[in-house]
């Protein structure tokens, strides 16, 4: 019987999200064009001021974002920050930018797993402290065009269903990377950790 429950589950939440997708389609994609100005000219500034922080720090080491050195990537992370870039930074519809992001925050557990065992490590798996380091990280190294407009798009358009599952929380945890890189002081000595400003 549970397994009978899990399979209707999967049907639902498959027809959900294609059901989601064909609407993007039929409805946002005609309207992106006037979506996307009004969003670019209302956070135009805010856009501005965190391209400019992200591209300094992309400039600075997994270390300045407190990612233990066991927890580093020798690769830093680029398949996540491809992940990123490719399937939330240029896709044109949200439900794909959002499976993106979910994409790329399982991507960093293999990495870091993989990377971990390379070293003579056990490879455990990351908890939330570790991961959100990482994933700020991540974010900054995706060069995302206007990610501060793309949070305001993204939590808009989200499926209330999916803001209490594992979509949500990852949607979650990219607006507080995107908050945490806006609250970033690039003032302070480039050799200081980046840590939380408040």
């Amino acid at each position: 019987r549970d397994f009978l429950e899990q399979d209707d589950d999967y049907l639902d939440r498959v027809v959900r999200e294609g059901v989601r997708e064909q609407i993007e389609i039929e409805v946002y994609a005609p309207l992106r064009g006037v979506v996307s100005r009004l969003l670019v000219n209302g956070w135009r500034h805010d856009d501005m001021e965190i391209h400019f922080k992200m591209k300094e720090l992309r400039k600075r080491p997994q270390s300045l974002f407190r990612i233990p050195e066991d927890k580093q990537s020798p690769s830093e992370w680029r398949s996540v920050a491809s992940i990123l870039n490719e399937g939330v930074g240029m896709s044109t519809l949200p439900c794909a930018k959002l499976r993106a992001i979910v994409d790329a925050a399982r991507e960093i557990t293999p990495r870091h797993k993989l990377g971990s065992s390379v070293d003579g490590k056990d490879g455990k798996d990351l908890g939330a402290d570790d991961f959100l380091p990482i994933f700020i990280y991540c974010v900054v190294r995706a060069e995302m065009e206007r990610p501060c407009a793309l949070c305001v798009l993204l939590r808009t358009l989200c499926e209330p269903n999916n803001r209490i599952g594992e979509i949500g929380y990852y949607l979650a945890t990219f607006e507080a990377a995107i908050a945490h890189i806006q609250e970033i002081d690039l003032t302070a000595d480039r050799d200081l950790q980046l840590g939380w400003t408040s």
